[in-house]
């Protein structure tokens, strides 16, 4: 009785010891799949717009149909469509492309640096004024800040956390 209630002892320091360890990894790797989802949307609309040959803009939305008019942060989702007159707005509810996100609110929160909307031209360049950092935080601040680069050429690449010049800003 006595080698189980030291054994459960051990095990329940071991556990204390462990849990924010353990939840940092969790947080961890909630937001590096956050990350990995906005730059496989960012990509998948950069080649939807070289196979259409039409320029196609991804932008903040509330309802995964139309793009948001507030100006804040991009929490409420994205949406990508067809942008024949490029107005960065949804004309046509059939030049909607199935790439939409929402993400949690409670844990995680997305600024994008250039604004409200990305564009990518017919050749997958980004519009002028549209290519910028979006940058994915979650209640541990700028320190633990992962982000995705779109540059003027379209490229979209995920940026080192680890590079000393790399510098996030959180809400």
């Amino acid at each position: 009785m006595v080698e189980m209630m030291v054994a459960l002892l051990v095990l329940a320091v071991l556990l204390v010891l462990s849990a924010p360890g353990l939840t940092d990894l969790i947080k961890n790797n909630r937001m590096l799949s956050y990350v990995y989802s906005v730059r496989a949307a960012l990509n998948g609309a950069r080649a939807e717009a070289i196979a259409q040959r039409n320029s196609v803009t991804l932008c903040r939305s509330a309802d995964g149909q139309t793009c948001a008019t507030a100006a804040g942060d991009w929490n409420t989702g994205f949406v990508a469509f067809l942008d024949s007159d490029g107005d960065s707005a949804v004309d046509d509810p059939n030049e909607l492309i199935v790439i939409s996100k929402v993400i949690d609110e409670d844990s995680l929160t997305m600024v994008y640096s250039a604004g409200d909307a990305v564009r990518f031209d017919s050749r997958g360049y980004a519009a002028p004024g549209t290519q910028g950092t979006f940058t994915v935080c979650d209640d541990r601040g700028a320190d633990y800040a992962r982000g995705v680069r779109v540059s003027a050429g379209g490229v979209v690449t995920a940026i080192d956390p680890n590079d000393p010049s790399t510098t996030f800003t959180c809400p």
